[in-house]
């Protein structure tokens, strides 16, 4: 797997290298994955495991980072992020 470039971008350097860690981890159980259904399984995952690890991202750390991984990405690519992250938002609201 390729390091994702915006795990490069200083202004995610800030966030503890335990979270990075795990991010990278997600990014790449997501590569070649590019519809909702196969993202969401992931992404839920992935959350229950930080919790269980105590690995919390702060709303300013989630916000930072959805923003660096649209960048460059066309309109409907963004879209598709944005949809993917409410559908995700409204299932873990559920719980």
């Amino acid at each position: 797997m390729n390091t994702p470039e915006w795990f490069y971008d200083e202004r995610v350097q800030k966030i503890a290298p335990e979270k990075l860690k795990l991010l990278m981890s997600l990014a790449q159980q997501l590569e070649g994955k590019s519809s909702q259904k196969e993202m969401l399984p992931v992404l839920m995952g992935a959350a229950v495991s930080a919790s269980r690890r105590g690995l919390n991202f702060t709303r300013e750390e989630f916000d930072l980072i959805f923003r660096i991984m649209k960048e460059g990405k066309s309109a409907e690519e963004q879209a598709q992020m944005d949809r993917t992250l409410e559908q995700a938002q409204q299932l873990f609201s559920k719980r």
